[in-house]
């Protein structure tokens, strides 16, 4: 017999099977929704960039073609003059350190998510305007260290240093061109010039080492208020167009050690400089100098080197793939 008490129990229990069954396809049907929507999210990537070629000189004696994938610095380096306005107008990116300048400070990003291979933190050592009577010294903390790293050299201090050009080779180091003469006034007079520059330390290379890296730093960078001063506002923006049709790729980088701020940088300057640089970011490109009078570089390297160790980065040498800070594109 069914009272009215148990008829509204019963009605009352198959109201809530209803809306639990109901509750559940919902349900699955939002995981779905959420499925699409991830795979139009994926769908939305935009493809890969087309493979480069090696340069146009170096196809034509037969050099072998090499990818080429540039990958942007996610933010511009700050300039960190008291009482400048920040950047010149038409030109993106930071000044940069050049000769009598003061480097910029890079750009903050995430702090770097703990354990697991995510959690792998780069650094890439590099050293420009060698080679120089302190690079043997460079050499041989690099050496106890295990650590391989990126020289952009000169073609003026090369020709002096030719056995130890091939040592570095040797030793697995990679050799980058920072232009033949490292003569603003030269380089950044035009495209014909500066390629001109480019390629005779190119040919340098290929005779002491046998290999050209392909690989580019702009003297004081590729943003250079004295490159502008030179050549021009539109100068330096139709170089880095010149070289990536050509083949190369260019790097800038985003931690310096401000050894350029003066001509001797204090030791402690340029560990602290480094090391605070580099706390918030996954990958570093640090500017270094081993050039003549620098004792003070080599003096902080071991300590960059334990710091960032300390801080979780390992290290390895600049390739035409690796990441590329660029302060213009």
């Amino acid at each position: 017999m069914w009272t009215s008490r148990s008829l509204r129990i019963a009605v009352s229990v198959s109201l809530c099977a209803a809306m639990a069954s109901g509750c559940s396809q919902t349900g699955a049907g939002r995981g779905n929704s959420a499925g699409s929507g991830a795979g139009l999210a994926a769908a939305a990537v935009p493809p890969a960039a087309a493979p480069g070629q090696a340069p146009a000189w170096f196809r034509a004696a037969g050099g072998p073609g090499s990818a080429l994938r540039s990958v942007e610095a996610d933010r511009l380096l700050e300039p960190d003059r008291p009482g400048e306005s920040g950047r010149p107008e038409a030109i993106t990116g930071p000044p940069v350190a050049g000769p009598g300048e003061l480097p910029g400070r890079g750009p903050a990003e995430p702090a770097p998510s703990s354990g697991g291979a995510a959690a792998l933190r780069t650094a890439y050592l590099t050293f420009d305007d060698g080679p120089s009577g302190l690079t043997p010294q460079i050499l041989t903390i690099l050496r106890r260290e295990d650590i391989r790293a990126t020289f952009f050299v000169t073609g003026s201090e090369l020709e002096q240093h030719k056995e130890l050009v091939r040592q570095m080779a040797a030793e697995g180091h990679v050799m980058g061109n920072h232009t033949y003469s490292h003569d603003y006034a030269r380089l950044y007079r035009s495209e014909a010039a500066f390629m001109e520059d480019v390629r005779k330390l190119d040919r340098a290379l290929l005779e002491l080492t046998g290999t050209a890296s392909g690989l580019i730093r702009f003297p004081g960078g590729s943003n250079t208020r004295l490159g502008r001063a030179k050549g021009g506002a539109w100068m330096l923006p139709r170089l880095v167009r010149r070289v990536q049709e050509e083949g190369y790729q260019y790097f800038d980088w985003n931690v310096s050690s401000t050894d350029a701020a003066q001509a001797v940088q204090p030791k402690d300057e340029i560990v602290g400089a480094v090391l605070s640089a580099a706390a918030r970011k996954q990958t570093i490109i640090v500017l270094m100098h081993d050039a003549r009078g620098k004792t003070t570089t080599v003096e902080a390297l071991p300590e960059v080197v334990r710091g960032l160790r300390e801080m979780g980065f390992h290290f390895e040498v600049l390739r035409k793939d690796s990441l590329a800070v660029h302060f213009l594109e």
